[in-house]
């Protein structure tokens, strides 16, 4: 069976891989050769992933590839879509500790990936710890069913929904861009990781005492650092907050990437408001934005552009679709996504921690992501430079709130290029 590539594939080239690094660092060294068997054995459970890209005229769409993914040794990145990921858009890697997941946001998200990355770790912790039982009840299992409403390759209505907008979703016309982030691809090398762990009972107990999230919270912390070390800047600053439109969209199993960039703009008149109050607002400002109302916006967008890239050639289908992009998630100061409890079927008491790593040239320079682990929230904040100015300061404002924290060392991190096929 072929699959049909979601819109926002086109929107792909050398100036927008968007590619994630998914890094699961395990209590023990992982096992290359264990983790390629368990791979192996889950490939034909996910065939909607054991595709590759192939051009059709002005069209791409995806193909079955029997050829097994790529698991390569010393946490290696390749590039996916080439002979070195045997065409793949997934691909894999070890490096001590940890597993690696790499694949495009053009493909899929992090809960329609979830499920498959599960399998794998799965099949991987019962051949190196067959004396352990886990809860297979919420595992998709090696030759179990595929339920069509996962599969489904193009989960949209044919015509746009009704629409009923809650307040307004618009950013300003000009906002504040970080000074010293290396636009687009032109510096990776000096992409870095700064991460950070918060218990969660700490943070629970401060966010629920003002009406605020994970989410909020850590965004009002990076608000507030910023607009401490420029206090000379009076435009507003936009958070990207990530967001889920399954929902709206009525298919919560749904493998395709369906996630919503919700601003969160914060004017001038902020800046003298405490983290308190920041959270509060931002609480409520999340709550009507990421509305599944307004999120039918986001389902009719991508229906109305179905419709209009018909009979485009590729160069105007990638013109077109970049400047959709662009123009809905590239116009951020910073971005957070928080990740609350997914549920492990208690594969997680092997894991130390979990690290998402982003493709940066959409961010304003910062993006930040929260994944809860055990009783921890990690916290990760990723830079285009390697300057730790802001996340001092964010360090700082945990510490004058009463919140207990350890740093680890900042560290660079790689992500997988991307190629298209000719």
């Amino acid at each position: 069976m072929d699959y049909r590539v979601n819109n926002l594939l086109y929107a792909a080239g050398p100036e927008l891989l968007n590619t994630i690094r998914m890094d699961i660092v395990l209590k023990e060294p992982v096992d290359l050769q264990t983790v390629q068997k368990a791979v192996d054995t889950v490939a034909a459970r996910f065939p909607y992933y054991a595709v590759k890209l192939a051009r059709r005229g002005e069209e791409y769409v995806f193909l079955p590839n029997p050829l097994p993914f790529v698991v390569s040794p010393e946490g290696r990145t390749v590039v996916l879509g080439s002979e070195q990921s045997n065409y793949h858009l997934f691909a894999f890697a070890c490096d001590g500790c940890h597993l690696y997941m790499d694949s495009t946001h053009f493909i899929t998200d992090g809960q329609g990936s979830f499920p498959f990355f599960k399998a794998i770790l799965y099949y991987y912790l019962s051949a190196v710890h067959p004396e352990d039982l886990f809860d297979t009840r919420g595992i998709a299992l090696a030759g179990s069913a595929v339920p069509f409403e996962e599969s489904d390759d193009y989960p949209y209505p044919d015509e746009p929904l009704a629409e009923e907008p809650i307040g307004s979703i618009t950013r300003p016309d000009e906002i504040f861009m970080l000074p010293g982030q290396p636009q687009g691809y032109e510096d990776m090398e000096s992409w870095s990781s700064f991460r950070f762990r918060v218990k969660q009972k700490d943070m629970m107990s401060y966010v629920s005492s003002v009406d605020g999230s994970p989410a909020t919270f850590i965004a009002s912390l990076v608000y507030k650092a910023i607009v401490d070390i420029h206090p000379e800047n009076q435009l507003p600053l936009v958070c990207g907050m990530q967001h889920q439109f399954r929902n709206a969209l009525g298919r919560p199993l749904s493998h395709l990437c369906h996630v919503n960039i919700v601003p969160l703009v914060y004017p001038d008149s902020l800046r003298s408001k405490s983290i308190e109050q920041l959270n509060t607002i931002a609480r409520g400002t999340l709550i009507i934005r990421a509305d599944d109302a307004n999120d039918v916006l986001t389902v009719n967008r991508h229906v109305r552009n179905e419709k209009l890239i018909r009979g485009m050639d590729l160069a105007q289908k990638h013109e077109h679709m970049l400047r959709e992009i662009m123009d809905g998630i590239g116009r951020n100061t910073f971005e957070v996504s928080y990740t609350g409890r997914v549920p492990w079927s208690g594969l997680d008491r092997y894991i130390a921690d979990v690290v998402p790593y982003l493709d940066m040239s959409l961010s304003g320079g910062i993006s930040v992501e929260i994944f809860s682990v055990g009783e921890f929230f990690s916290v990760n904040i990723m830079q285009r430079s390697r300057d730790p100015e802001i996340t001092d300061r964010f360090a700082a404002l945990l510490s004058c709130n009463g919140i207990p924290y350890t740093a680890e060392e900042p560290v660079h991190f790689d992500l997988c290029g991307f190629e298209l096929p000719r």
